[in-house]
């Protein structure tokens, strides 16, 4: 049993104590009978496998599965909640979709189906799948007799649909989770590289009922999500269809899914079976195992992430300011780095190994430059492969290669360190970017193989005993990387040049990237980027006790402050809510450190006293406490509690005997070692913060 199911039993006592009650409901429930995620607390029938008339059947205690192998169409009977999930079939004129099926095993069956058609010739693949004994899982894979055939973008089986005013298509789409509306009218994104979501699964679950299913990509690494919206019996919703994409040009091996099926719990209940699968793939390493090998980490812990003022002056001002740890970016002088270190907060400096200026030879090799172009990515089409390009269009960098990434770190790295005593370092874009392919003979790589250049780089950073930085977050870097930028924020919303630190002056000022592409309006970043009725923290109930989030560096709690300064204590508030940090700028173009101190300060106290508390806990549940979704409530495994306000009307909370009225942004937090509470007495906003060691109030 995974370790994270048993800390949900072991601490869901101590929720109730604190007066409020924890639905993690389904983790819980299996936790609680020793269970992994799916199983009854009773041994179910063996799983039968055969036919029934026309059709053909895989059942066991928990679900039956019906294929119709004329059309291709299937059903799942969800028992538990006598919920039936139904297919919907685009091409009703097609016959034989699934053919010659057979049994395999005891709880398995195959079948051939046509997988693409090429110059009028069908190409056949063979269908697998499993229902274990007892088990929500239907494992799902497809091979194919001649892996080298040439391949391409094909959709992959026939998808489920949900029509429910309360449904939602769950997704950590470059941001800590996104609920897309089954019944929304348009979609902003509708295609994902299933090789770029930060974790590899879709779900499509009810918010009210908490009926549900996962797609968990198993093979991600060549694959697609496809959101489509479909017509079945005069309705229509969005729904998530599986692709599979070629591994340098060919099928190339096996492809597998996992359909998990809960009956309640929703998005929850989701992740936390995505969280117990990423446990029996080693991706669970908490905190408590990664301060073992780096006690230095302990100073990330409750730590604004700070970038723009790397100096003396700027740590020694922050401390007398009351700021107790602190992540500070940049490079100063060794001897003032180690007056910093020596306070308590952490030096760090920004890294990069992926974009490159052309060098001549190859003792000018360093982490920005390289020999061009026979270092660089060569694609598919026989072009170098571009990367970062400047605003002003001026400078174009290139893509080393992701084999050359170590070779490179570890002549560079060593060096650094040997003069100025950096206790973390910060490597841009590897966590951040797509997989892809290097065609060049001297340094071939599939997708796969790039992916495991990240986590080499990665690891070789963590050996170095540094406090390791990532841009963005991806499953596969959990266990080598401490802090992510990025995952607070929903960077394909951005209505400014994020990426190049542009802020807007308004919301109404539209960009241009320098690649052609205009930017969306404010519009859409107010509702699917900083909105907080379809966001859910899908990554923190996966990995909040191993890795530590924050926003991106162009939108950063403090970067909106001319455009929407009523940004920054949303963000604060999510902080809170999500028991993460934020990320700040001390410079004179932007940021608040040295023209809106005050406000610099508040977002530190607000959330980095409580993260201080709860950094290496794990996230037990989020619910919407309203059914408008403006009070929202996170629970985490130490008992600690915390209730949000996003709405523009002050929510009354009531705990115990006591009452709240927490006005726009206000939140309560009670837990073993924290109380802190943002709420209106007559008529202004009061804050009090309660620690073990720490009280602050303040009147704004």
């Amino acid at each position: 049993m995974s370790r994270g199911y048993s800390r949900c039993v072991q601490h869901a006592w101590l929720c109730v104590m604190w007066g409020l009650l924890v639905t993690a409901g389904w983790s819980l429930s299996t936790s609680a009978m020793g269970l992994e995620p799916g199983e009854t607390g009773q041994q179910g029938p063996a799983t039968h496998v055969g036919q029934e008339g026309n059709t053909w059947v895989l059942e066991n205690a928990l679900l039956k599965v019906v294929l119709e192998p004329q059309t291709g169409a299937w059903e799942v009977l969800d028992k538990r909640a006598g919920h039936k999930w139904s297919s919907v079939v685009e091409d009703s004129k097609r016959r034989e979709v699934l053919r010659n099926f057979q049994k395999v095993g005891n709880d398995g069956l195959s079948c051939e189906t046509t997988l693409f058609w090429r110059d009028n010739k069908p190409y056949s693949g063979t269908v697998t799948l499993r229902l274990p004994t007892n088990s929500a899982d239907l494992m799902m894979t497809v091979d194919m007799p001649d892996r080298d055939v040439t391949f391409s973008n094909q959709r992959f089986w026939t998808p489920l649909f949900y029509r429910s005013e309360h449904g939602a298509i769950a997704i950590a789409d470059y941001c800590n989770g996104h609920l897309y509306p089954v019944a929304e009218e348009q979609l902003p994104r509708r295609w994902f590289n299933t090789s770029r979501l930060d974790m590899p699964w879709v779900g499509v679950c009810d918010l009210k009922t908490g009926i549900g299913y996962m797609i968990l990509v198993e093979t991600s690494d060549d694959g697609y999500v496809e959101l489509r919206k479909v017509q079945k019996e005069n309705q229509s919703a969005w729904v998530p269809m599986i692709g599979w994409s070629p591994s340098m040009g060919k099928f190339s091996y096996p492809r597998k899914l996992i359909w998990h099926f809960v009956d309640k719990g929703g998005y929850v209940a989701l992740a936390k079976r995505y969280r117990a699968y990423a446990q029996e793939l080693g991706l669970i390493v908490p905190f408590s195992e990664k301060v073992k090998a780096n006690p230095e980490l302990k100073r990330l812990f409750g730590a604004p992430d700070v970038w723009g003022n790397a100096s003396l002056q700027f740590a020694q001002e922050a401390r007398q300011a009351g700021i107790r740890r602190l992540l500070v970016q940049g490079r100063m002088p060794p001897d003032q780095m180690r007056e910093v270190n020596e306070l308590g907060y952490i030096t760090s400096e920004y890294d990069n190994y992926t974009d490159v200026l052309p060098v001549d030879s190859e003792d000018k090799i360093d982490r920005s430059h390289d020999l061009v172009p026979q270092n660089v990515v060569l694609q598919a089409n026989g072009e170098r492969m571009k990367a970062w390009l400047t605003f002003d269009k001026k400078t174009q960098f290139m893509k080393r290669c992701p084999a050359l990434w170590v070779r490179t770190a570890q002549r560079d790295i060593p060096k650094i360190l040997a003069e100025y005593p950096f206790l973390g370092r910060f490597i841009d874009v590897t966590t951040a970017e797509d997989l892809y392919e290097c065609y060049d003979p001297a340094h071939l790589l599939t997708r796969a193989q790039k992916r495991q250049c990240g986590v080499d780089l990665l690891r070789y950073v963590r050996s170095l005993k540094l406090v390791v930085g990532g841009e963005h977050g991806i499953w596969w870097a959990v266990p080598y990387v401490d802090y992510f930028e990025g995952m607070m924020s929903c960077n394909a919303y951005f209505s400014w040049p994020a990426g190049h630190l542009i802020p807007p002056k308004s919301k109404d000022e539209s960009f241009t990237s320098p690649w052609g592409n205009k930017l969306p309006p404010w519009s859409e970043y107010e509702r699917w980027g900083i909105g907080h009725r379809d966001r859910a923290p899908l990554w923190e109930l996966v990995f909040h006790d191993c890795v530590v989030t924050t926003w991106y560096w162009g939108d950063s709690s403090d970067f909106l402050l001319q455009a929407a300064p009523e940004i920054t204590p949303k963000k604060d508030a999510f902080n809170v809510l999500y028991g993460t940090i934020p990320l700040l700028w001390a410079d004179r173009r932007r940021g608040s450190w040295l023209d809106h101190r005050e406000v610099f300060l508040r977002t530190y106290r607000n959330t980095c006293i409580l993260h201080e508390i709860i950094a290496g806990t794990e996230m037990l549940n989020h619910e919407f406490v309203t059914e408008n979704r403006d009070v929202q409530r996170t629970t985490f495994s130490d008992g600690t509690v915390v209730v949000v306000n996003f709405g523009s009307e002050p929510y009354e909370l009531a705990v115990g005997d006591a009452k709240y009225l927490l006005p726009q942004n206000g939140f309560y937090v009670k837990g073993p070692r924290i109380e802190q509470i943002r709420r209106l007495e007559n008529g202004r906003i009061v804050t009090t913060i309660r620690a073990e060691d720490y009280e602050h109030r303040e009147e704004e």
